[in-house]
């Protein structure tokens, strides 16, 4: 699998970027109460005269919105009108009527055959813009694949990222693309700039699990009925012009990725070993002297306990370090989630203090977490590495702290330097320094710091 280029990047972000400021900005400002609707209906003559928020399995929206509607379910059906923005959070949704706003749906699929005022975001599966299907701005894509049918109308830009566009429909100005299969059957009024796969490196068949688009084969296609008012530009590994069947006004110019060729001499990479090895060894003795001088019991603390429970550290050792992920990501949503229900809530001073806080306080927790990961868990270790050695041969200095630390890292340097052996050390220290630090922490506040969890650890 290919690595995501800072193009495709940005297009994901740019999605995300429009998902999260519609949800924030078009919702927290209003100065008005909020109705709450459960039964997952509003008939075909109601009105509501405010900004709604809809959660059912299955919501149908067949009357107006005077304001903003915010969403989520199983299955969304919007025949009505929305005067105002409409936020989809569901597997499948399928907008008929008319939104006087903003569009932003984050979910599996997304299918439009009604008129939508200004911008759509999408972060999904697959987007489908039917026939009778308006959009009064642009529409920026990230997911599997879109596809733009004869009839539909974008009024101004197509941002998208992911396997494949398929643009048969009208957009009024530019379409900017990576994607792996893009094929062009409409008109498009300005420049077509792509990134595109060669073909033959794609998926093939498909679709692969219920609801998922037909793949089509990797490349660029432009049918003899397509029209483009500007010029057509396209990188891709090879050559693709006996795929192109209409000449854009402003031709066709096919651009090469570039590969910089990188010619290093050993000495060079000898240097650079050498270097990175130097970093290394200076990080750790200057976190190691602040560690000895600052804390030196906890420290002794720390490699006893590794010392003396080694499988049980390396144990927790695994637990703590999945953890420290899997909580930070769930942290963030329900941070984001908090933010999202105050700003509702027409509490907006709320919602940026929580952000804000959210966010900050988050990024600081998880950046203590690394730096213990990184770097602490390896004092703790080449400290006691370091101790025992001295305990070996040179006992009358074995508790001189600073002596220990630097004698055990400059060891785990070198032991880290050897290929495939070093990262196998390297993994296995972490493990060892994490946990001793959890076993202390649970001793220190009174629990007991036998685990119940893995006794033992399987590292590779």
């Amino acid at each position: 699998m290919e690595r995501p280029s800072a193009h495709r990047l940005r297009l994901m972000l740019t999605a995300l970027l429009g998902l999260t400021l519609v949800s924030v900005l078009s919702l927290a400002p209003v100065a008005r109460a909020v109705e709450f609707d459960d039964d997952g209906v509003i008939g075909a003559d109601e009105v509501i005269d405010d900004d709604v928020i809809m959660n059912a399995e299955a919501v149908v929206v067949d009357g107006t919105v005077n304001g903003n509607l915010l969403v989520s379910g199983g299955s969304i059906t919007v025949n009505g009108r929305i005067n105002g923005d409409l936020l989809v959070f569901s597997a499948e949704a399928t907008v008929d009527g008319q939104v006087d706003g903003n569009l932003a749906f984050c979910g599996q699929s997304l299918w439009i055959n009604g008129a939508i005022k200004d911008t759509v975001f999408f972060l999904g599966r697959s987007l489908v813009l039917e026939p009778a299907t308006v959009i009064g701005r642009n529409v920026f894509f990230t997911g599997f694949g879109m596809e733009a049918e004869p009839g539909s109308m974008i009024g101004r830009d197509v941002i998208a990222s992911g396997y494949q566009a398929l643009l048969r429909g009208q957009t009024e100005r530019d379409v900017q693309a990576e994607v792996t299969a893009l094929e062009l059957g409409g008109s498009v009024g300005g420049d077509v700039r792509a990134k595109v796969g060669a073909p033959g490196e794609g998926m093939v068949g498909g679709p692969y699990w219920p609801g998922m688009p037909q793949a089509v084969d990797a490349g660029l296609r432009v049918s003899e009925s397509a029209e483009i008012g500007g010029a057509l530009v396209y990188s891709s590994e090879v050559e693709q012009g006996g795929t192109i069947g209409a000449v854009p006004l402003g031709g066709v110019v096919h651009e090469p990725p570039v590969k910089p060729e990188v010619s290093v001499s050993f000495g060079q990479l000898a240097g650079q070993w050498l270097l990175a090895r130097v970093r290394e060894l200076a990080t750790l003795l200057v976190l190691g002297a602040l560690a000895a001088w600052r804390l030196p019991g906890v420290l002794k603390q720390l490699a006893d306990t590794a010392r003396s429970k080694p499988l049980p550290a390396a144990g927790w050792g695994i637990v703590v370090l999945i953890l420290g992920f899997v909580g930070a990501v769930v942290l963030a949503g329900l941070v984001f989630i908090v933010g999202i229900l105050l700003g509702v809530v027409t509490l907006g001073g709320l919602a940026g203090a929580t952000f804000g806080i959210g966010f900050s306080g988050l990024s600081l927790a998880f950046g203590l977490f690394m730096l213990s990961m990184i770097y602490g868990s390896k004092l703790v270790v080449a400290h006691l590495v370091g101790r025992l050695i001295l305990q070996r041969f040179l006992p009358q200095h074995a508790e001189r702290a600073i002596l220990a630390l630097t004698l055990g890292v400059a060891l785990y340097i070198l032991v880290r330097s050897v290929p495939v052996l070093g990262g196998l050390i390297g993994a296995i220290v972490t493990l060892l320094g994490l946990g001793a630090m959890w076993l202390l922490l649970r001793q220190r506040r009174g629990a007991s710091p036998e685990p119940t969890q893995p006794q033992s650890a399987v590292v590779g």
